[in-house]
């Protein structure tokens, strides 16, 4: 019995010799804040606490721990660690990506719970339409905190639109998405919402884009062409011209092939297209508004 006892406390004491950090559960996860350039590193879970250093938006963080609406973070390039908060945290799940998500329910709202799974208390509840971010998933729920105010908790990852099972955020074929074109004689297209990000590719005059996602002044863009990025807002102006690709192409009242044709255009006509919902782009032609087929439109 004596050696039994000897064992435990010999393992007790290892375990308690071990650093926190390997103790505590990790994840990686990427900054995004609304603004540009870095984010304040707290000494502790809140702004009563002076900054120990910066993180740049964007940048890959390790997550300790967590306190309240806080959370503890080594920064990976700099091994820097200070507390953010949470809600400027994104989760790195492949079916939902990355950057703000909305929480979809035809019950007008859905309880937040504090654990993954129906069994967990109640945190309150988060209406549909609500913009939250992706802290991690488990078991078919996501950890999200609500951009509004940073609150924390659990619901089911179907709830997400961008979730596997409801398309791909942004970019799913339901989305309404503004389109911009290049107002500037140049634009470059960044990895990240802001000019310290590395250049991936070059815009220019006239080109158009789909907005994806919006970061302080920022977008995130896909042209049609495929080019994906971030682009500075200020060199961008809102709609862009298109021209008629095929003999003839109607303009219909909604968004499907079987909706009222409000009018026509031929091969060659001009159009201005303002905002595009999946294959469909809402074009002005003259003085009639309405939407055309996408696969006859060139940018």
């Amino acid at each position: 019995m004596k050696r039994v006892l000897a064992i435990l406390m010999a393992l007790l004491l290892c375990v308690a010799m071990l650093p926190a950090a390997a103790l505590a559960e990790t994840k990686t996860v990427y900054v995004n804040s609304s603004g540009s350039g870095t984010l304040n590193l707290r000494g502790g879970p809140g702004k009563d606490y002076e900054p120990v250093g910066t993180v740049k938006h964007g940048a890959k963080v390790s997550v300790k721990k967590t306190s309240g609406e806080w959370s503890k973070v080594t920064v990976s390039s700099t091994g820097k660690t200070g507390w953010i908060k949470t809600k400027y945290i994104d989760g790195t799940t492949k079916s939902l990506g990355t950057g703000t998500k909305t929480v979809k329910t035809s019950s007008g709202s859905i309880t937040l719970r504090s654990g993954p799974g129906s069994s967990y208390g109640s945190k309150g509840s988060v209406k549909n339409g609500a913009k939250v971010k992706v802290l991690e998933t488990e078991n078919n729920w996501v950890k999200i905190s609500l951009v509004s105010s940073g609150k924390t908790g659990w619901i089911p990852e179907k709830n997400i639109k961008g979730s596997s099972s409801g398309g791909s955020g942004g970019e799913s074929s339901g989305d309404k998405l503004k389109v911009r074109s290049v107002s500037n004689s140049v634009l470059n297209v960044r990895s990240g919402p802001g000019t310290s990000y590395s250049k991936l590719n070059t815009l220019y005059e006239g080109e158009a884009m789909k907005v994806l996602e919006t970061s302080g002044g920022w977008y995130r863009i896909q042209t049609f062409d495929g080019v994906k990025g971030w682009v500075a807002g200020n060199l961008t102006s809102a709609g862009a011209k298109a021209k008629v690709t095929s003999s003839t192409l109607n303009l219909r009242k909604s968004a499907n092939a079987s909706s009222a044709k409000v009018g026509q255009m031929v091969k060659g006509n001009v159009v201005k297209v303002d905002y595009v919902i999946g294959n469909w782009a809402h074009a002005t032609f003259g003085s009639k508004t309405g939407f055309a087929s996408l696969s006859y439109l060139s940018f």
